[in-house]
């Protein structure tokens, strides 16, 4: 008899055991994006974004308050500028109640965010669904999808990828910066293939990770690329990073490629070796209300209306 109620009692506790180990459904964020964590017993708080790759990254006061002893060197690279760091392995708490789990961290002397203790990427996070929103959603909003890609190539990060000639362009949803962003290499591949040039007086800078900025010009392509319904058709070109955008060259005045409903086709040849790697920022998307990455459908999910006439 004894044995029997036990083993009733284990086969209800089974299911229980079962949910506890599965990740939770949805971790929903918006404004600043912060969620609060345990790292070696101490609540950090971590700025949650979809651009950051690779490991969680302290800013240096954090790594004090925590007594982190540095075990790994590492370093960033934003074309010529390379700021050093390094790293340990940390037990990381989420509060999800499946406890601490040990965490590769990395810091440098520069601080990684100025509104939290540091910053972290969607693909460390332990649940199936990460929601941002980005504004109230609007009446006849309609739910694109696009494959979920993970980059493993030392750096992960997560995206979604279009295809542009014979190659795969990874894009990154990056709704706090305002322009879509490229480094050289991969303005003049892009160029190449969608007859892309510079407009005049569009010089600005990117502000990338540790503060570091660099320097850029906006490109305009004549054949913008499609990503669901969104048409992509120009991107702020780090002029300085990887190489030089020698292939894009300049948008003249009543520039024959710009002229509505006029086919051409590119003819000059891409050279070099492109990281294939853009973000898509929040002027492409303003009229988007959030952006869901389910993770265990392998999906993002972009809430639109329909795209603003230009």
């Amino acid at each position: 008899m004894i044995l029997r109620c036990l083993c009733a009692v284990l086969l209800c506790l089974a299911p229980l055991a079962g949910l506890a180990a599965q990740a939770p459904d949805e971790l929903v964020l918006e404004g600043e994006n912060i969620i609060t964590v345990t790292i070696a017993g101490q609540p950090v708080r971590l700025e949650v974004s979809a651009e950051s790759f690779g490991q969680p990254v302290l800013n240096p006061d954090t790594v004090q308050r925590l007594w982190l002893i540095p075990e790994t060197r590492r370093g960033w690279r934003f074309g010529p500028v390379v700021v050093e760091g390094v790293g340990t392995t940390a037990p990381v708490d989420f509060g999800t109640g499946a406890g601490p789990v040990p965490l590769a961290l990395s810091w440098s002397d520069h601080p990684a965010s100025a509104r939290a203790d540091g910053t972290i990427g969607v693909h460390h996070l332990p649940y199936e669904r990460v929601r941002f929103v980005l504004r109230p959603p609007a009446p006849a909003e309609t739910v694109q999808r696009f494959p979920l890609k993970r980059a493993d190539d030392g750096n992960s990060r997560l995206g979604t990828e279009v295809t542009i000639g014979k190659r795969r362009l990874m894009m990154i949803f990056t709704p706090h910066r305002r322009e879509n962003l490229v480094t050289a290499p991969t303005a003049n591949f892009i160029a190449t293939h969608q007859e892309g040039g510079f407009a005049q007086g569009t010089e600005g800078i990117a502000v990338m990770q540790f503060g570091v900025q660099r320097p850029t010009r906006i490109m305009r392509i004549a054949h913008p690329i499609e990503l669901g319904d969104l048409l992509v058709d120009r991107f702020a070109v780090r002029i300085e990073d990887y190489g030089e955008p020698s292939r894009v060259g300049e948008i003249g005045e009543n520039d024959p490629r710009f002229e509505k409903g006029r086919i051409l086709v590119s003819r000059r040849k891409g050279r070099g070796r492109p990281d294939l790697l853009t973000r898509i920022g929040g002027d492409q998307i303003r009229h988007c209300s959030a952006i869901t990455y389910d993770l265990g459908a392998a999906e993002i999910r972009l809430s639109c209306t329909a795209p603003p006439a230009e």
